[in-house]
Formats: structure tokens, C-alpha cells, sequence
């Protein structure tokens, strides 16, 4: 087990609801000629006395099939939106091959099992001119947590919205990779950060 591919299971399972979408493809995210939508977990070493710091930091684990699979909105007024949101970790790129390779075998994401990542988004509430909160919640490997996020609208149309975000969680809280606080050499650190760059589009 390579440092490399403990810290690509500590990123990604962080997000959720592992369900096998082998038979539903994938549904496009963005308008035509827009911006790709993007959604990527980062991830960092931790520091050890008497080892070199590593200079591949941050880690990006990038998700190249996003879907958005429901969405029911009002783009002139966001509050009680609701989404739904599928990650395929089949398709993740870490800049690596041979750490994709390990990340997605069954040593770690097990995605021959586990094909789908599922956040769902609710309870929408604005803060302020284009800034609002949600609740988002993630399961994942048996594992089902609510964080509360907060998001950026950048630009509406008649039937979609454009948003950008991230939110800081640890790998813990879905019992992914080891505890520094068990194991003292565990050179991946707990704590990850998902940003995002979306657009949903009412059906």
C-alpha cells in the first residue's frame, strides 16, 4: 500500500452514497459552449519528524462523470431547492495511472461494488445577494452524514444555475484510511476539502 494510494482512499470516499449505476449512463451537467462543471476533493500529508515533506501536495482527485440526476428549483429564487447529485469514482484521475488503478480497486473505493457516490442537497436558504446554505447529504460505504455547505450562485437562466462551492470534512467521519491518532506514522491527513462548480438544469 503506497502513501500516494492511501491518501486517494482518504479523498474520495468522502463524499457518498455508494449504490451500482452500471445501467444508468450519465447525464450531461452544463449548457453547450459553457464552462466544464467540476467537482474535486483535495487532500495533504501530514507532517512526520524525521521524514521529508512530500511535494506532491495538494493530492486533486478529479471526477471526470458527474451527473445531475434530479433538480427542482425556482432560478429567480433558490430557497427549497432540491438536487441530487451522482459522482462516478470509476472515472476519477488523480494525474496518476497507477495510483487510479489502486484507488479504485477493491483494497480501497471498490468500484466494481461501489459505482456511484450520491450527495443529495436540501433545505436551500439565501444569506445574501447571491450566497446561500444548504444541507448536504453524503453516504457512503454504509455511512450517511448531513454537513451544512454554503454555495455561490454564479449565473441563472430561464431553467438553470450555475454554483460554485467547497466545504472542509474529515476522512473520518466515514471511517476511510487510518487514524494518525492510532497509527503516529500515517502519513495522510485527515482532513479534505471538496470544492465544486456546477450547473443544474430543471427537467
Amino acid at each position: 500500500m503506497t502513501t500516494l494510494a492511501r491518501l486517494w482512499l482518504s479523498t474520495t470516499v468522502a463524499l457518498v452514497a455508494c449504490k451500482n449505476t452500471a445501467d444508468r449512463p450519465n447525464q450531461p451537467t452544463s449548457e453547450p459552449g459553457a464552462q466544464a462543471d467540476r467537482v474535486e476533493v483535495l487532500a495533504r500529508h501530514r507532517a512526520i519528524a524525521g521524514q521529508a515533506d512530500l511535494d506532491s501536495d495538494p493530492v486533486v482527485v478529479h471526477f471526470d462523470k458527474i451527473a445531475i440526476t434530479k433538480a427542482s428549483f425556482d432560478p429567480k429564487n433558490l430557497e427549497g431547492a432540491t438536487a441530487t447529485i451522482e459522482l462516478d469514482p470509476t472515472s476519477i484521475k488523480t494525474g496518476d495511472e497507477e495510483r487510479d488503478t489502486d484507488l479504485k480497486s477493491a483494497e480501497f473505493l471498490d468500484v466494481a461494488t461501489f459505482a456511484t457516490i450520491t450527495v443529495d442537497v436540501a433545505n436551500v436558504k439565501k444569506q445574501a445577494a447571491t450566497k446561500y446554505t444548504a444541507d448536504a447529504t453524503i453516504a457512503c460505504h454504509g455511512v450517511t452524514r448531513t454537513y451544512p455547505v454554503t454555495f455561490e450562485v454564479l449565473a441563472t437562466t430561464a431553467d438553470t444555475v450555475r454554483i460554485k462551492g467547497e466545504h472542509a470534512f474529515s476522512r473520518l467521519d466515514f471511517a476511510v484510511g487510518v487514524d494518525p491518532a492510532k497509527d503516529a506514522s500515517e502519513r495522510v491527513d485527515t482532513a479534505l476539502i471538496i470544492q465544486w462548480t456546477l450547473t443544474l438544469k430543471k427537467p
